[in-house]
């Protein structure tokens, strides 16, 4: 048996019926790392011996191997503080940066039983200048960003999750051109103290995993209130994400949107998605399309607005003492961000409201929404780490996506489906997700 193979869950069962034990489990990803990251490259920091000897501290057991994370090997976007650990944001700025203490996400998964495996390759401070991480698919191409390393570490075997960060598409684009599960939550549901700010009102943790029901546990496991990250004081009714995902009664309502960007996908992926619903619908989901109002033209400007004068207030500090050293885009992101007018960014705001406001009744009739994840395959090359147009939109809504494996493009490298969900109804989403996962029967990896 090839131990890499196993995803959260079915690793965590060998563990308890004495299948496998942790060591045996992280000497394997180790190898796997061995054998394929000098083409992968997915990993910013790796030590395998600091790997194998937290596996060595789980190998006890004991009332250890309760916790719902035991002996599990995590990837962490190198945005995120790990306590005696190089966290270096994907730039030289940080190039000797050893946090003193981890992040709140990271404390988690540690308390939980987890183990950091190492830390995954980020784009500039994740926004678009890009890293070293090929796809593991075909190294030609883009993994896609900025979560680049998380994503390509789950899809080669490296660790069966790993940790990353949306403020456009950051979790849902990678994992998609990476053949993967990508699941961004609601917006406020795991808290970001200890991770780099780029967009604070948008900025949201996310999980990559080799099935929905692998990406629902791990979440749940790191999602909780935190006082010193505003966002997780959830105001209002809170629906709890209760793992293992119960399996959905009934085909579920589906409502097809194309959002204003839908001509600049490919022939290939419009196929794919027209495709994927049909098969969803002859398996009896409800399915019916549904146009979005002139209002939702201006989405993409509408987020690119919050984004800059976000940024703006993030890297205040950075860009006066480094800014020589910060890429084009990102200086550029940063230029724009000056032009935008208080009067401006409440407007940006408000409508933002308005697009959740509408896309909230819109769920009285359906269970998920179904759009597409990105354009197309991943771009060929590392320059370009795609188009987040098909994701922004629900992230600038603060509404949990996720996207499931659902084909092959011409050039044979992965095509995805995205199902977005109801804010804070992100177990009703991922139902849906699991269902059309089962349905499709589209997750397979390059490496096994």
């Amino acid at each position: 048996m090839d131990l890499t193979a196993l995803g959260l869950l079915d690793a965590l069962k060998a563990f308890r019926e004495g299948r496998a034990t942790v060591m045996e489990y992280v000497e394997a990803c180790c190898r796997k790392v061995a054998e394929r990251d000098a083409q992968v490259r997915a990993w910013e920091w790796f030590d395998p011996q600091r790997a194998l000897a937290e596996a060595e501290e789980r190998s006890g057991g004991g009332i250890l191997s309760d916790l719902p994370l035991f002996g599990i090997p995590v990837g962490v976007k190198d945005i995120i503080n790990t306590r005696g650990i190089p966290t270096r944001m994907g730039s030289p700025i940080y190039a000797n940066h050893v946090p003193p203490s981890s992040a709140w996400v990271v404390r988690r998964l540690e308390a939980l039983g987890g183990l950091v495996m190492g830390k995954t390759v980020t784009t500039e401070f994740a926004y678009r200048h890009p890293g070293k991480t090929r796809n593991p698919w075909n190294p030609a191409h883009t993994p896609g960003g900025s979560s680049s390393g998380s994503a390509a570490a789950v899809a080669a075997g490296f660790v069966p999750v790993a940790i990353g960060t949306q403020t456009l598409g950051s979790v849902i684009r990678p994992a998609a051109f990476c053949g993967v599960v990508g699941y961004k939550p609601t917006f406020g549901a795991i808290s970001r103290h200890g991770i780099h700010p780029f967009a604070p009102t948008l900025d949201t943790v996310g999980v990559f995993a080799r099935s929905v029901g692998d990406a629902a546990w791990f979440a749940a496991c790191l999602m909780g209130h935190d006082a010193r990250d505003e966002a997780t004081a959830v105001r209002g009714a809170l629906h709890a994400l209760r793992v293992p995902l119960a399996t959905l009664e009934t085909p579920p309502r589906i409502a097809v949107v194309k959002t204003p960007k839908w001509p600049l996908a490919t022939e290939a992926q419009q196929a794919n998605f027209a495709e994927a619903v049909a098969t969803l619908k002859d398996a009896g989901a409800t399915v019916r399309e549904v146009p979005l109002p002139r209002a939702f033209d201006a989405a993409w400007e509408n987020v690119m607005v919050i984004t800059s004068r976000d940024a703006v207030k993030s890297f205040a500090l950075i860009e006066s003492r480094h800014g020589v050293r910060l890429s084009p885009p990102l200086l550029e992101l940063l230029e724009r961000g000056r032009g935008v007018t208080p009067e401006e960014y409440a407007r940006a705001r408000t409508r933002r409201d308005e697009y959740r406001r509408w896309l909230d009744n819109l769920f009285d009739g359906c269970d998920a929404i179904a759009t597409i994840p990105a354009p197309g395959e991943a771009p060929e090359g590392l320059a370009n780490t795609g188009d987040a147009t098909f994701n922004s939109l629900w992230t600038q809504t603060a509404l949990p996506a996720v996207t499931i494996p659902s084909g092959r493009g011409p050039r044979g490298l992965p095509l995805g489906l995205q199902l977005v969900g109801r804010y804070r109804e992100d177990e009703r989403a991922l139902q849906v997700a699991a269902w059309c996962e089962k349905v499709l029967k589209k997750g397979d990896s390059p490496l096994f």
